[in-house]
């Protein structure tokens, strides 16, 4: 089984035309969910369920910085309204080379500046779609 370590497995935004890592990124994380559909009947003494709809939610916690490009994107697709596309892995090129990627919209963005440290800021996107995973 190949391993990999956790700093390999960056978080990226599309700006223009190409995926854009966010700068100063501490950690990111990718959670994948189904619902789960009860399909029992008075049969069975225990329930019984089906696979229902699939959703996905990213966290990305980064240092704040106003000079990053893609944490200003985000913030941008927060205040606007708009999807953005992201991805969690390495980049070749423009394309994903080994991780996940989609569509998401920014759900929300947490600035936090407690005296004596660096600020820092986590980045919320509700996944719009399907996780891509190559």
């Amino acid at each position: 089984m190949a391993k990999a370590l956790g700093n390999t497995k960056k978080a990226y935004i599309k700006v223009s035309s190409s995926y854009t890592w966010l700068g100063g990124e501490q950690s990111n994380s990718l959670n994948r969910t189904a619902e789960a559909v009860e399909v029992s009947d008075k049969s069975t003494d225990w329930a019984q369920f089906i696979a229902g709809k699939k959703g996905a939610t990213v966290e990305i916690t980064v240092f704040a910085d106003a000079a990053d490009s893609a944490q200003n994107a985000a913030i941008t697709a927060l205040a606007a309204g708009t999807v953005v596309n992201w991805a969690i892995g390495t980049i070749s090129g423009s394309n994903v080379s080994a991780g996940d990627y989609g569509q998401a919209i920014i759900t929300a963005i947490s600035d936090t500046n407690d005296f004596g440290a660096v600020a820092s800021r986590t980045i919320s996107l509700t996944v719009t779609g399907a996780v891509t995973h190559v």
